[in-house]
């Protein structure tokens, strides 16, 4: 699945759904490719969901909760076992992904990395 915003697609090199944001959106932009690459985790079994943040955002509140409420209980009791985040050093997402990532700790082993190479 591609829009203008995310790019979803899977990876079977690393058993891994790829989300790979490309600018801002919010609502249902910013939520159908999150759920379809939960429809794609499971569909493939997959093991690794990672998200490149290069180019990420902050989202909004809504979609914050979106995310805690509905997004990530079917993640936690998808196939999925691993999150990586795709993360530059320089990145203004940075102190957001660490504090995302020490949530999803209790759930998934959590990675972040510099690349795609990385993983």
């Amino acid at each position: 699945m591609e829009t203008e915003f995310c790019k979803i697609e899977y990876i079977k090199d690393l058993d891994a759904v790829l989300c790979s944001w490309k600018k801002y959106c919010s609502n249902d932009d910013y939520r159908n490719p999150l759920k379809y690459g939960l429809e794609l985790i499971n569909q493939k079994n997959a093991t690794t969901w990672i998200t490149d943040t290069t180019n990420g955002f902050e989202g909004t509140q809504e979609d914050s909760q979106w995310l805690a409420t509905e997004f990530s209980p079917q993640a936690i009791n998808s196939t999925c076992k691993t999150i990586v985040f795709i993360i530059k050093e320089d990145s203004p997402l940075k102190n957001e992904i660490e504090l995302h990532s020490e949530i999803l700790k209790q759930f998934f082993d959590v990675k972040l990395v510099k690349g795609l190479e990385d993983i």
